[in-house]
């Protein structure tokens, strides 16, 4: 029961989210609820992530941190919210480099550059901010 009244709360969490951030497009049926983002749609029901139509591979642990950042735009996440949230378990010195493991490669798969209109960037020795422009 308790999973559930979390699911539930991450749910609220993040409509709330895209109803503050008007420059997010929500697109969606009841089937396949759609982030729009410039070059990028998040498909939420399939944990998918487009750019131009094509497919970006990401891990589980990727999307994962991705959404979190996307829910936080131009907000600065420590490594250590990022630690605890994705792995639910507090950091006990290992966050910065396991998650900038993660991140590194979201940068590279997603092709995250200042022109792209999403631009992931570092706050060296604090976290990470995902830039919308």
């Amino acid at each position: 029961m308790e999973l559930q009244e979390e699911e539930y709360k991450t749910f609220e969490d993040f409509l709330s989210f895209l109803q503050r951030h008007p420059e997010i497009e929500w697109r969606g049926q009841e089937q396949r609820p759609v982030i729009s983002l410039p070059n990028f749609d998040v498909c939420l029901n399939q944990r998918k992530v487009f750019r131009n139509q094509q497919e970006i591979p990401l891990t589980k642990t990727e999307y994962e941190i991705f959404l979190y950042l996307l829910q936080n735009p131009n907000r600065v996440l420590t490594y250590t919210q990022i630690y605890e949230r994705i792995w639910k378990e507090p950091d006990y010195g290992e966050a910065r480099k396991l998650v900038g493991h993660h991140v590194q490669a979201i940068r590279r798969k997603m092709n995250l550059e200042k022109d792209s209109g999403i631009y992931l960037r570092c706050i060296r020795e604090v976290g990470y901010s995902l830039e919308l422009q």
